[in-house]
């Protein structure tokens, strides 16, 4: 069954769905163990893998971006209903962003009473943040470079530009020349968790993959691509651990972990190798099933869902499992607990793909009417 036939490349719905259940199985196992677990050798390998959802996200989205572009490629170099649609969406996802950190459930109490921590707390730049204004940058450069050989050399060019310069970016407290929502964007010191640099560039290496691979498949060379594909992400990876063991010093700090050219190619090439597993994968299997794809599918649904549940918002600041189990739970119960909060997911998940697909009047009905309540209570409320 060649990829070509299938108009959404099944092997990257299950690459995104096992990425968010990589993510789910992270964040509740983080936020039930108590901390005298979470300082076992176990749980730090376990974090090492967990530390690959969040860029694994970022390259999904990079993935479908290409997928989704180059068919109305020409729409979008002019401003027209196409670009507008495309440009809302994004928008929405910015503003799910923000939602997700609101220091508080009224717009008065945030412009009267809200301190620079309340407004570093709203503007901290999380995935929805990076995903929505890197596909906002991608979208910019379709429409202004036009050609699509600028567009793959500029993608590029940024790719390699965020990852060597992110330890240098690092370094520098923004908030002393830009305003906090710029300043939130660039790095970590005032508490973003995703900020542009580095996390910005798996969003646009998963551009150039996917650009390589619908050039692969408008020539049936599939195959081919994906067995380069693995062999290159294998190597990035070596090469990173190679890079980190040579003993010469080109940053004046120099943090693996978070800021590291070397961890960054390791990372990437991990995401290369994993994108050419689920593609073999999906070789074996003619029509996975919706329940193996819908978190795929759905991931932006899924993704906000399962952090309402989990560590709630200015909606439900009680009403989530962090408040109430968070610390308490031996690792059999977390892990009964994730298996349990899949299960419910999962059937959330597969509702609103129903009513997306068959129910249109009604998904839209949902979403306008949960909007228009949360904002007529966000702006009425005065504490």
């Amino acid at each position: 069954m060649a990829d070509h036939a299938h108009p959404r490349h099944q092997f990257i719905d299950l690459y995104r769905s096992a990425v968010i259940l990589l993510m789910l199985e992270g964040h509740v196992v983080r936020m039930l163990l108590p901390l005298s677990l979470q300082q076992s050798i176990l749980f730090q390998i376990h974090e090492f893998f967990h530390g690959l959802s969040a860029p694994a996200f970022l390259f999904g989205s990079g993935l479908t971006f290409v997928l989704s572009t180059k068919k109305r490629w020409e729409d979008y170099h002019h401003w027209g209903p196409p670009l507008a649609r495309r440009v809302r969406r994004l928008l929405f996802v910015i503003c799910l962003g923000l939602f997700l950190h609101l220091p508080y459930f009224s717009f008065r109490k945030i412009v009267s009473d809200g301190s620079l921590q309340d407004t570093l707390q709203l503007f901290q730049c999380d995935v929805l943040m990076c995903i929505g204004i890197g596909l906002l940058a991608l979208h910019g450069l379709v429409f202004f470079f036009k050609t699509e050989e600028r567009f793959y050399g500029l993608v590029l060019a940024a790719i390699l530009a965020v990852c060597l310069l992110t330890p240098l970016v690092w370094d520098v407290d923004f908030l002393n020349y830009l305003p906090p929502f710029a300043a939130q964007l660039c790095n970590s010191m005032h508490g973003s968790p995703f900020p542009l640099f580095p996390y910005v560039g798996f969003l646009f290496a998963g551009v150039i993959v996917s650009w390589e691979f619908t050039v692969a498949a408008s020539r049936r060379r599939e195959g081919v691509f994906m067995r380069q594909l693995l062999f290159l992400g294998a190597g990035l990876a070596a090469g990173g651990v190679a890079i980190d063991l040579v003993p010469v010093q080109i940053y004046p700090t120099y943090n693996f972990w978070f800021t590291s050219p070397s961890y960054f190619f390791i990372r990437l090439g991990s995401l290369m190798v994993m994108v050419s597993i689920f593609w073999y994968a999906s070789r074996k299997v003619s029509r996975p099933g919706r329940v193996l794809t819908v978190f795929g599918k759905e991931s932006l649904f899924v993704y906000v869902a399962h952090l309402l549940i989990l560590s709630g918002s200015v909606v439900n600041v009680e009403e989530n499992l962090r408040t109430i189990y968070g610390g308490t739970f031996s690792v059999a119960e977390a892990i009964g607990l994730f298996a349990g909060l899949t299960a419910v997911l999962l059937v959330l998940a597969l509702a609103w793909e129903y009513c997306k697909e068959k129910q249109t009047s009604f998904y839209r009905f949902v979403q306008l009417s949960g909007v228009g309540i949360f904002l007529i209570y966000f702006f009425r409320r005065e504490f």
